[in-house]
């Protein structure tokens, strides 16, 4: 049995008319917590924790684009640190599992088509997850970057390969989460797995994350990318789902 269970979610532009969708997916695989991104309406945020039966921490952005998490339970503490230098929001939750506390991030970076955006704003989230104390921390998102090293596929109709998507690009955002220890837990899973997210109805491109500090890393127990009929018109985005084993809290 897993101890945690965690999503993350692009639920699309607050998720109009594809709210049943959204939660019959969530109800589906039982996760803890879910990170929503792109959560635009805070009614529809509150309609969905109500339905579910989970509490909900809403963040608003620097933009539209809010963040939330989603909790089966209700978390310790909760900051949303809406920064000049982030193109959203970056929303910390805390919660306690097994006697032990665990900080949850959640964030939306800026434009993929922007390689310097967002890695400048990896800069300012890794001094935030720093400063939260204790060496358990997991963060969740839509970074729209790509990891050095992983391919793309081939762009359906009306794309182009840009920003990160274009040989040698220097993939600075995701490359510096890794520089500073933090473990993408589905590539820990999946050596040569594509694990696309992006777009749901013809996927090229590996935008959606979670990443655990190290000291969580040894316990994660698997990261799939979610990728069902129900889950591809949900969403532009399919979820990503991981699970960190009972050991977690052991040693403390």
């Amino acid at each position: 049995m897993t101890l945690l269970k965690l999503m993350s979610w692009n639920i699309q532009e607050g998720g109009d008319g594809r709210m049943d969708a959204i939660a019959a997916l969530i109800r589906a695989h039982k996760p803890d917590c879910v990170a929503l991104l792109e959560v635009d309406s805070r009614r529809n945020a509150e309609v969905l924790a109500s339905e579910l039966r989970m509490r909900l921490t809403y963040a608003e952005a620097n933009c539209p684009s809010a963040v939330a998490w989603l909790t089966t339970q209700p978390p310790i503490k909760a900051e949303n640190h809406r920064l000049p230098q982030l193109a959203k929001t970056l929303l910390e939750i805390e919660l306690e599992w097994d006697g032990a506390p665990l900080c949850l991030f959640a964030t939306h970076l800026g434009s993929r088509w922007n390689i310097q955006k967002p890695a400048e704003e990896v800069v300012t989230i890794l001094e935030v997850l720093a400063g939260s104390g204790g060496d358990r921390r997991i963060l969740a998102g839509d970074l729209n970057a790509l990891r050095p090293g992983d391919r793309v596929g081939t762009p359906p109709k009306g794309e182009t390969r840009r920003g990160d998507a274009v040989d040698g690009a220097p993939r600075l955002a995701i490359g510096r989460l890794l520089e500073a220890g933090y473990v993408d837990c589905f590539r820990h899973q999946h050596a040569r797995r594509r694990g696309f997210t992006y777009p749901s109805q013809s996927p090229w491109l590996r935008l959606d994350y979670i990443f655990a500090s190290p000291g969580l890393a040894p316990y994660i127990d698997c990261c799939d990318v979610i990728e069902t009929r129900l889950a591809r018109r949900a969403s532009d985005h399919l979820p990503i789902v991981a699970s960190f084993h009972e050991s977690l809290c052991v040693d403390r």
